[in-house]
């Protein structure tokens, strides 16, 4: 398994460390190219350490490829190789796509400084998108690709051409465990906000990519709500339109608490290939409010966890349905965490591996040799 930071992180690193769980569940070997892996991996895993220069996200990005390829020594002695990094994307049998650069770029919505920040940032993300469609346009065809979405899916065809071997495959979802009555009167009181009046919960910073200005827009001049904001770059972020109703709280540790204090999650972005988000709220019976262009809003509809919400049309009577109708959009909650459950996953994973096997060992054995990767 390879990706930097694999463990409770951030999204990605998440499904990282599920996948790893799962193949040690079954009793397989694992081996995780990693900068940071969780303690509770450490001594169950095979730790590739994996070198990160400290400082410019471009050369960081750059230079992967190769600290990846020091890292993993010969390939060739794993079985699976299943990667989510693109830098490394023809290296494996098995890669994961989350998030296309591409979208954010077109979508204008790939930078989220201002001033004279902004113009370093440019250049390296520039750098960056460059690179990453220099991978996504010379494919190994070898490699199976898994899209974490339909829509990540249709946006990969459009911008690079579908890969030779692909699918969809959903995350997982957290086990079942809604909020009560009593974990959300103390989530609200540990963020100063009062037990009356809704609340609604955003995760996502000041990315531009994440929406959060459509939702501020849509919460001006509404007076009985408040909006709790986690993510990077927010702690000391304020509106004044918003008139006191606005809690900021920087990257967020605890996101139990954190759905446990809402009424419902809202998901504004310009493009979010799955959104786990929308999973780990669904996980605690809080109703998810999409965006379109969010990779799990079919899924939400699908079982009544949430509704759809166009941008630029008012956002209080989709809140204020879901509070009427709070019993109803648990239960499709509820319904959503089942559908996509760990153990569903994980059978259908560990599949497309012995797949993968299959593959390389009917190549290797018409060539005669082991497979050069």
């Amino acid at each position: 398994m390879i990706f930097e930071a694999t463990g409770p992180y951030n999204a990605i690193g998440k499904i990282a460390m599920a996948q790893v769980e799962a193949a040690l569940s079954a009793g397989w070997r694992v081996s995780v190219v990693a900068k940071r892996l969780h303690e509770s991996l450490q001594d169950r895993v095979e730790w590739l350490k994996l070198y990160v220069p400290s400082r410019g996200f471009a050369l960081q990005w750059l230079t992967a490829r190769h600290f990846i390829r020091k890292a993993l020594g010969d390939p060739r002695r794993f079985d699976v190789i299943h990667g989510h990094q693109p830098q490394i994307a023809d290296l494996c049998d098995v890669f994961q796509c989350h998030f296309l650069t591409r979208a954010a770029h077109e979508r204008g919505c790939l930078l989220d400084s201002r001033g004279w920040r902004r113009w370093g940032e440019a250049i390296q993300k520039q750098i960056v998108l460059m690179a990453e469609d220099r991978h996504y346009h010379n494919w190994n065809p070898a490699t199976h690709m898994l899209f974490n979405s339909d829509l990540t899916r249709h946006w990969f065809g459009r911008y690079y051409s579908m890969p030779p071997s692909e699918e969809v495959f959903l995350c997982s979802s957290p086990d079942w465990h809604p909020v009560t009555s009593d974990e959300r009167s103390s989530a609200r009181r540990s963020f100063g906000i009062e037990q009356s009046g809704i609340v609604i919960g955003y995760l996502g910073g000041l990315q531009e990519r994440k929406g959060y200005r459509r939702i501020i827009s849509a919460l001006i001049g509404w007076h009985d709500a408040t909006l709790l904001m986690g993510g990077a770059r927010c702690d000391h972020f304020d509106i004044p339109e918003l008139n006191g109703r606005l809690r900021t709280l920087g990257l967020v540790g605890d996101t139990d608490r954190f759905y446990a204090a809402c009424d419902a999650i809202v998901l504004a972005s310009h493009f979010e290939p799955f959104g786990y988000v929308a999973s780990e709220a669904a996980a605690r019976g809080i109703p998810v409010i999409a965006s379109e262009e969010v990779g799990a809003l079919p899924h939400i509809l699908e079982h009544n966890a949430g509704l759809a919400w166009n941008s630029g049309d008012d956002l209080a009577p989709l809140v204020q349905t879901i509070v009427a109708q709070r019993s109803q959009f648990a239960a499709g909650c509820e319904a959503y965490t089942r559908a996509m459950s760990r153990g569903m996953h994980d059978s259908r994973l560990l599949q497309i591996w012995e797949k993968a096997i299959g593959r390389r060992r009917s190549v290797t054995a018409i060539a005669g040799v082991a497979i050069p990767i």
